[in-house]
């Protein structure tokens, strides 16, 4: 689906076909909230790898425009796998490891949940080493150009819906002084909610089927 056709069923579900009350642009503004939102919940769903370029020493700097560093995979030149550990671990084997700086590769990396956008790799590398990160990064923010460019929904079909759920929250919520809007607000966010819920179980309970069917198949003779 094109983003201009995704806007146009938005137009009709707010009766202003004409966008007298409702704009192209705060539609678009609208859409890019829910793409934003999509990918806060379901951050697995924008992953990509891309090579990173360090920073001399230890502590890195998750890109612009990533949502989460899902790992760091490997030494980009080498192929050489880099593996995550905990600060304890390092820090009981080199108090002063966060000094270290200079390497042509990195062995492990550090990455905490209270501290998400820095990650630290061991030893400390020299500026410009390349490591590849999996990063679940944000799509470009849709313009008028975009649109006009017929340019396509950022999310698989299944999250159409739920776009469309949460573009109507916005739009009625601007409005929300009005009861009835409030209350259509907030039925099209409870609709957004549960559609992303949905499909995060479904998709853990695939992943446990075909695990659990793996583990069946026992290790490869």
């Amino acid at each position: 689906m094109l983003i201009s056709e995704l806007l146009d069923r938005a137009s009709i579900e707010l009766t202003d076909t004409q966008r007298i009350s409702w704009g192209l642009t705060d539609l678009i503004a609208y859409y890019n909230s829910a793409i934003s939102a999509i990918a806060s919940a379901r951050p697995d769903i924008f992953i990509k790898t891309q090579a990173f370029a360090c920073a001399a020493g230890t502590s890195q700097s998750t890109p612009t425009g990533a949502i989460k560093l899902i790992d760091v995979e490997r030494n980009t030149l080498t192929g050489l796998p880099i593996s995550h550990v905990s600060r304890a671990t390092i820090e009981s084997a080199d108090p002063d490891w966060t000094a270290s700086t200079g390497k042509e590769r990195a062995v492990h990396y550090i990455h905490e949940p209270t501290n998400a956008k820095t990650f630290w790799l061991y030893p400390g590398v020299k500026a410009g080493m390349s490591v590849d990160l999996v990063l679940s990064i944000l799509p470009t923010p849709a313009t008028k150009a975009m649109v006009d460019a017929g340019e396509a929904v950022q999310v698989d079909d299944q999250y159409v819906t739920p776009c469309l759920d949460w573009i109507l929250y916005r739009a009625f919520m601007r409005d929300a002084d009005i009861t009835a809007n409030a209350n259509r607000g907030q039925l099209h966010l409870q609709s957004f909610t549960q559609a992303i819920s949905t499909t995060a179980e479904t998709d853990s309970a695939m992943m446990a089927i075909r695990d659990s069917q793996s583990s069946a198949k026992g290790a490869p003779q």
